[in-house]
């Protein structure tokens, strides 16, 4: 009796090249061919990205940037079909390569570390943020009703610098950022 030999390769994550600033549309791409049949060969697809966080005519605003543009990861077993649907996608440069030629995996280390970021940053609540140049109310200590714009802050001691008017001159106070909330 000769037994069937199935053996089912495991998941890597791998490196995709793709055109700079066309990484969402090869994303969406990969994403339609993958539902076309290929659910099996790619369990994720991702783009790390990271909040940043700025104020724009005095609102704080925040956008998505990626951290590594003109690449893409994707976890899959199938190189050979992969690499092959790659090269039918527009924008898509194919695999990253060693100098030998050949497509290596990225090491699990360094995924561990993006894909943390990744969901560290997707977790980041835009309310608790503050932002330099933000406009916010002091609402503890000597200073309580006073307004200020935000000059700096120290987000590992929890604390931030407020510019406020005082007698018509700018003056920095020092604060935590429990003393202070965002104006209405």
């Amino acid at each position: 009796m000769i037994k069937e030999r199935t053996s089912v390769l495991p998941m890597k994550w791998y490196v995709i090249r793709t055109q700079t600033n066309k990484e969402k549309v090869v994303l969406e791409r990969f994403q339609v061919e993958i539902e076309r049949g290929f659910k099996e060969k790619v369990r994720n697809i991702l783009i790390p990205t990271e909040k940043i966080f700025s104020v724009k005519n005095g609102k704080k605003i925040y956008k998505d940037k990626i951290v590594y543009p003109g690449y893409i990861f994707i976890e899959t077993n199938s190189i050979s079909e992969i690499s092959g649907l790659s090269k039918t996608i527009s924008g898509c440069s194919g695999f990253l390569r060693n100098r030998n030629g050949e497509i290596d995996p990225v090491k699990e280390s360094e995924i561990k570390k993006i894909v943390n970021l990744q969901e560290e940053n997707e977790s980041i609540e835009v309310s608790k943020i503050w932002v330099v140049g933000e406009r916010v109310k002091i609402i503890d200590g000597p200073f309580a009703s006073f307004e200020g714009e935000i000059e700096s802050q120290d987000e590992s001691r929890e604390k931030i610098k407020i510019a406020v008017s005082i007698f018509g001159r700018k003056t920095i106070v020092d604060l935590s950022f429990n003393q202070i909330d965002r104006l209405s």
